[in-house]
């Protein structure tokens, strides 16, 4: 199984999960300078001793054209050649307006762009159409519907939880505003199937999926998480 998994610029990883994972995104939220992961990129690199890092970039979390340009040299220049782009956590941007415009610009430093896709509000044709034919890869955003992420074809990597508590996948779902709406919560409500006294069986809910590429947002237990996978 193909497995990466997910950290924030302040995250420590554990050499064991760092040297299992395929790669080890680490995200860029509203409020975070885009410097500060990507010096958490190269950390981790040292750390792995190769390039395992796929920073974040929120096109709408960017300050300025210098901070996006002067990070971008800085990721080329240590060896880092993958990042996922996201709209980010903002409505309004100040420099860029969406993940299609840092896009272009990453392109021109020779980058892999990775983007964000989204299963309860677009289909897979959709993102081919209009997503695959920019970015070389996409990782789903959470969603706890089997059926729904099994209409997902390559080069779709499915984004799972991993064996936290259910207070802890709740408050990420509310995060990322996927308890708003109706549709999204009867959507959801498959999760329940997945839910034990430990939590969220992760690895029951990936026996269900048929894309092997997998992506493990990490809301605790990650090791945990990956060894029960890794021997499944």
């Amino acid at each position: 199984m193909d497995i990466s998994v997910e950290k924030t610029p302040k995250q420590t990883l554990t050499d064991y999960a760092v040297d299992t994972a395929t790669y080890v995104s680490i995200t860029h939220l509203p409020g975070t300078t885009l410097d500060k992961v990507v010096q958490s990129a190269k950390d981790l690199n040292d750390q792995a001793g190769a390039n395992k890092s796929v920073p974040h970039i929120g096109a709408r979390n960017l300050q300025s054209e210098s901070e996006l340009h002067e990070n971008l040299i800085d990721m080329k220049n240590n060896g880092i050649d993958r990042v996922l782009i996201i709209g980010g956590g903002t409505k309004n941007g100040r420099v860029y307006k969406n993940a299609n415009e840092v896009q272009t610009i990453a392109r021109e430093y020779g980058f892999t762009c990775y983007c964000g896709v989204y299963p309860q509000q677009e289909d897979f044709e959709y993102a081919k159409k209009f997503k695959y034919e920019n970015f070389d890869s996409g990782i789903s955003q959470l969603c706890l519907n089997p059926r729904l992420l099994n209409t997902w074809k390559e080069p779709t990597r499915i984004g799972v939880p991993s064996n936290c508590t259910v207070k802890g996948l709740l408050k990420y779902l509310k995060m990322c505003g996927l308890t708003e709406s109706f549709g999204y919560m009867v959507d959801n409500m498959n999760g329940i199937w997945y839910i034990d006294y430990n939590g969220f069986n992760t690895k029951k809910f990936v026996k269900e999926l048929v894309n092997e590429k997998i992506h493990i947002y990490n809301f605790g237990k990650l090791d945990q998480t990956l060894m029960q996978l890794e021997f499944s």
